[in-house]
């Protein structure tokens, strides 16, 4: 078997719900881990990620992941893909027809969706400013900083990908096109992968809703990442669900200082107006 598309990211630009969504289509079966990042193992391995995700870096481990053979499209979805080098290359050289989607965020949002995803999870405790003006110190902070920052330069990530795979094997999906519009996204992504349009997945349920821990207790246990592997490795999904959902609660999500916005406006800018032109279009938006 093969693996024949991917959602390779940007990271909180819906690349969860979509994951999801798709898995629902009985012609299609996502991985069990919905983060392989098989093809950027070593490269995380490399730099130390913080995550400390079950490692999927054997091929046997890879294709261990699909378990209903009879599927029409196999899929995944690593959002590590986009940000490192070579992972483009890779992916052509498993797959020559893979097919490549690519969902992209306000990337100002999407680094503060980041940084409060990394909070919620006790990864980190410094505010957000003192991360992307690098006054933290601590020793994941260049990571940090990657996360939020650097992983929000789409222009020469894009570019990667389009160097390597035709232009037919790559939908590019808009964050804010998906929230308004998930049906009509999830068709545009059934009519991509050439599946029946026929069915419709429950786009009722909501994923990665913004949630916060019920206190710091609970915020500091959760932050030991070997407790998280063993909630969700030992416990049935259904359960780890249930559990979570005890653990944490809705909550208002905290609003982006607009210095900071305006900051970060300033700073993307340049990445932004690349972006727009390699692809003929318009995102301002996104700094205005």
């Amino acid at each position: 078997m093969k693996v024949d598309f991917f959602i390779v990211g940007a990271p909180k630009a819906g690349t969860t719900s979509l994951y999801h969504y798709l898995n629902e289509h009985p012609q299609v079966e996502m991985s069990i881990q919905k983060e392989p990042d098989y093809f950027s193992d070593k490269a995380i391995q490399k730099q130390g990620m913080y995550y400390g995700k079950n490692r999927i870096d054997t091929l046997k481990k890879y294709e261990a992941l699909f378990m209903q053979k009879e599927a029409v499209l196999y899929g995944e979805g690593s959002v590590s893909y986009l940000f490192y080098e070579n992972v483009a290359e890779d992916i052509k050289s498993y797959n020559p027809n893979a097919k490549i989607i690519i969902m992209l965020r306000n990337p100002i949002d999407r680094a503060f969706s980041h940084y409060l995803m990394d909070y919620r999870l006790g990864l980190v405790s410094e505010s957000f400013e003192d991360i992307i003006d690098k006054k933290s110190n601590h020793k994941n902070a260049h990571l940090f900083y990657q996360q939020y920052i650097q992983v929000g330069e789409y222009a020469n990530q894009i570019q990667k990908y389009f160097k390597v795979f035709d232009t037919d094997n790559i939908l590019l999906i808009d964050y804010e096109d998906f929230k308004g519009n998930v049906a009509g996204t999830v068709d545009e992504a059934y009519s991509f992968l050439k599946i029946s349009s026929e069915f419709s997945a429950d786009i009722n349920t909501k994923y990665n809703a913004f949630t916060m821990p019920k206190n710091k207790g609970i915020r500091f246990i959760y932050s030991f990442v070997f407790l998280r592997k063993i909630l969700t490795f030992i416990f049935p999904k259904a359960l780890v669900k249930n559990i979570r959902g005890f653990l944490f609660k809705a909550n208002k999500k905290p609003v982006l200082l607009e210095e900071t916005r305006v900051q970060l406006k300033q700073f993307f800018t340049d990445d932004v107006r690349e972006l727009g032109k390699f692809l003929g279009k318009d995102y301002s938006k996104w700094i205005k």
